[in-house]
């Protein structure tokens, strides 16, 4: 079943004169940018077999979209990131609308559910470990000079066990596209980056070493590195990491604001 709720976002120019008369300086939200958003739900519960109620898939999406058809290419992109995972839509080249998209998402989601979990069940008939659900929701943020940050949350249940993270886009609004570590900062970066986030890191769990950080629980398996999972902003970035990406899973999802004056020689000019 879906839904497509329309939000009509109108530039407030009251709002900015006020912001200039009071001598601040007044970041547009979203809605003051004049872009129109849809929203697409999708809710469906699907039987592993016919002939029972029990168990079952649920999918529940609600995804952010532009209505405005010259950010096309934008919707595309954004079809084919990880929002939705697995990544069955990045497989082809094919171009969808928004409800093309998920319609396509949900056939082959449950379509994989019941060829994995039939055998499964066969072996093992617990209903538990057979129900699985996935949820997605999504917000939109205004980032840094023409970029939008798209946030979208997703949960992953199976059984008892659930799992929650995060997937953040920076949405180009001049170029229209996903941008990446390498088209906001200079070529061999990583090294630098990882260094302020480690830093930053070692203030946020008050330890004085990397050592120390270590054995606080964090890249204990790797060396420090920058995500591409980031939020980008005005003063600064954010990287995101999943829950267990860089710590053990009791830690949950962990955020690195890094601020720009750290790495300001790293950005390209």
């Amino acid at each position: 079943m879906y839904m497509i709720r329309k939000f009509m976002i109108s530039f407030l120019g009251t709002a900015l004169v006020m912001s200039m008369i009071v001598g601040c300086h007044h970041k547009p939200t979203v809605q003051e940018l004049g872009i129109v958003l849809d929203t697409l739900r999708a809710d469906t519960i699907v039987a592993l077999s016919d002939s029972a109620a029990q168990p079952h898939c649920e999918v529940h999406l609600q995804l952010l979209t532009f209505a405005d058809k010259k950010y096309a290419p934008l919707n595309d992109s954004l079809l084919h990131s990880d929002i939705l995972s697995p990544q069955y839509l990045s497989l082809g080249n094919k171009v969808f609308t928004p409800k093309e998209a998920v319609d396509s998402f949900i056939q082959r989601y449950i379509e994989d559910y019941r060829s994995f979990f039939a055998g499964i069940y066969i072996d093992e008939p617990t209903v538990e470990a057979a129900t699985i659900g996935y949820k997605v929701t999504s917000q939109v943020e205004v980032g840094s000079d023409n970029v939008l940050n798209y946030l979208a949350k997703a949960t992953v249940d199976q059984g008892t066990i659930s799992t929650n993270y995060t997937i953040c886009l920076n949405l180009d609004l001049t170029q229209q596209r996903i941008l990446h570590l390498d088209d906001i900062f200079v070529h061999g970066a990583e090294k630098g980056l990882a260094d302020a986030i480690t830093e930053q890191l070692m203030k946020q769990t008050s330890t004085k070493s990397v050592d120390a950080l270590q054995q606080a629980g964090f890249f204990v398996n790797s060396t420090p590195y920058p995500t591409e999972n980031f939020i980008l902003k005005d003063n600064g970035i954010t990287f995101v990491y999943v829950t267990g990406e860089i710590a053990d899973r009791s830690k949950g999802e962990i955020q690195v604001e890094v601020k720009n004056s750290a790495i300001k020689p790293l950005f390209k000019q």
